[in-house]
């Protein structure tokens, strides 16, 4: 077993790694900022002096870097913020993972790509067509021209258990199934939502095998293998909650603010080979997901 540090502790990813790794007999070390508690190390990753002395004094073997601005539409508002998380922090990570002999997988995303060329494999050549795409590229060059057997992890559109449904792209979009009013639902974008648990048992699986055999570095994509719009996704959590989706309209149009891809989906080969792939279906995954996710829907008067 091996002392793991998690950065992001307290966010949607963040809490499943640190759930599975547990499960696993891990000894987590779990960081956040805004919602630290007893059990999660306040740390401000955006301070790089302190990140080295945390680290430093922790010791950790490995580091898996969830923390991060992940919202395409407050990236472009707020570029320096995005930044500071996407990139400021994962260098100062990098370089005391690097100073500290740990081992780093950076958590990154399916937006590096421009969406018109799938499914991307993970030497396929990056364009993203928003800042939240080129900030998260510029971490995982930094990450990796740190060191070169570090990782780096990406990742689609994400659901799982939530304390509040905002924090999942995915999940958010029940909000508009109770909203009974005529809208307009995203038909156009291709994505490939993929559960949480599935992502955390995938870096449980790497860091087993890189703790066996480290071999395990560069670049690797993880997704679910069902590619879905937006609109596809509401008519598979309305049939789960048994609430009409008769008032939404398929868009063929964007409907974003900050300018999204088409179609990311992401080959996983590499994962693949090292016997770790998805096995969790959206109609399954969004079940136990919202299941999970009791008080989350409690609050919208909704239950399951």
């Amino acid at each position: 077993m091996a002392k793991i540090m998690v950065t992001g502790a307290t966010g949607l990813l963040g809490r499943a790694v640190v759930k599975q790794l547990e499960l696993t007999g891990h000894e987590v070390v779990a960081t956040g900022f805004s919602r630290a508690s007893e059990r999660v190390h306040k740390l401000d990753l955006t301070a790089p002096l302190a990140v080295e002395a945390f680290i430093a004094r922790e010791q950790p073997q490995v580091i898996v870097h969830c923390a991060a601005e992940r919202r395409p539409d407050v990236s472009e508002q707020n570029p320096q913020a995005a930044l500071a998380l996407n990139l400021t922090a994962s260098q100062a990570l990098a370089m005391a993972a690097k100073a500290n002999n740990a081992w780093l997988i950076y958590i990154s995303t399916d937006y590096v790509f421009d969406g018109t060329q799938p499914k991307y494999a993970e030497d396929a050549a990056t364009h993203p067509v928003n800042f939240y795409g080129e900030s998260k590229l510029k971490g995982e060059e930094i990450v990796l021209n740190t060191r070169a057997d570090f990782a780096v992890l990406r990742l689609p559109i994400l659901y799982g258990q939530v304390e509040k449904l905002s924090e999942s792209a995915v999940l958010v979009l029940v909000n508009q199934l109770i909203e009974s009013r005529a809208q307009g639902v995203d038909h156009w974008a291709v994505r490939s939502p993929t559960s949480t648990a599935d992502i955390a048992q995938a870096i449980d699986k790497m860091i087993a095998q890189h703790i066996e055999a480290p071999i395990v570095q560069g670049i690797y994509h993880f997704s679910a293998a069902e590619t879905m719009t937006k609109y596809q996704m509401l008519l598979t959590l309305g049939d789960i909650l048994q609430l009409s989706t008769a008032h939404l309209t398929p868009e063929s149009t964007p409907t974003d603010n900050a300018k999204r891809p088409r179609d990311c989906s992401l080959s996983c080969a590499r994962l693949a080979a090292l016997g770790i792939r998805s096995d969790i279906d959206f109609a399954t995954g969004a079940r136990q997901a919202l299941t999970q996710s009791s008080g989350a829907l409690a609050a919208l008067g909704l239950t399951l």
